[in-house]
């Protein structure tokens, strides 16, 4: 497994490593014992090919035009990079507490987020594990564009898969924020 995502991530286009401000290829990844940590707080494992894509690429920036795709009408457009494990870890844990007006599902796991608050989820649930979702920040979107009572989106059966759907966009579309008309800007 780790092949394919490895040969995927080949393909993408990242920003090059800011080593003018000290940062190492390191500096990007995460540790096995932070990734323990998460794996710790949701009482279950992590897919082999987020563990890889953690500890061999991490939190660089995506630059590719690839990435302004749409999947089941969710625009990846504001997809810019994903979060190491430290802040997956924090995210997450915020997003279970039922303070959190965006509540988050405990066996989801926050591995990317907009400015706007629209997150990517990973899903280590039983029932669909590995698979990754889009949750908006508005309520009346999830409510109009979701397919389950939590207002989430599936938009790959995988890592895998979703970095195999950006590799084979052939047709960038342009840049989209999956706005509504009466969406607010917060």
């Amino acid at each position: 497994m780790s092949k394919d995502i490895s040969e995927l991530c080949a393909k993408i286009k990242w920003k090059p490593i800011d080593t003018d401000y000290g940062a190492t290829k390191e500096s990007y990844l995460s540790s096995n014992e932070e990734l323990i940590a998460i794996e710790r707080f949701l009482q279950a494992k992590l897919p082999d090919d987020y563990l890889w894509f953690m500890k061999n690429v991490g939190r660089r920036l995506i630059d590719d035009r690839r990435i302004n795709i749409k999947l089941n009408g969710v625009s990846l457009s504001f997809l810019d990079w994903f979060r190491d494990a430290i802040d997956v870890l924090t995210f997450t844990q915020m997003a279970s507490e039922k303070e959190d007006k965006m509540q988050t599902s405990f066996n989801l796991v926050v591995i990317s987020s907009s400015i706007s608050h629209d997150e990517v989820l990973l899903d280590v649930s039983a029932g669909h594990y590995g698979n990754i979702w889009f949750k908006h920040h508005n309520p009346k979107w999830r409510q109009k564009f979701s397919e389950n009572p939590e207002g989430l989106v599936l938009i790959a059966n995988s890592f895998t898969d979703l970095f195999s759907k950006i590799v084979n966009n052939h047709s960038p579309g342009e840049i989209d924020f999956n706005f509504d008309d009466d969406d607010e800007i917060i």
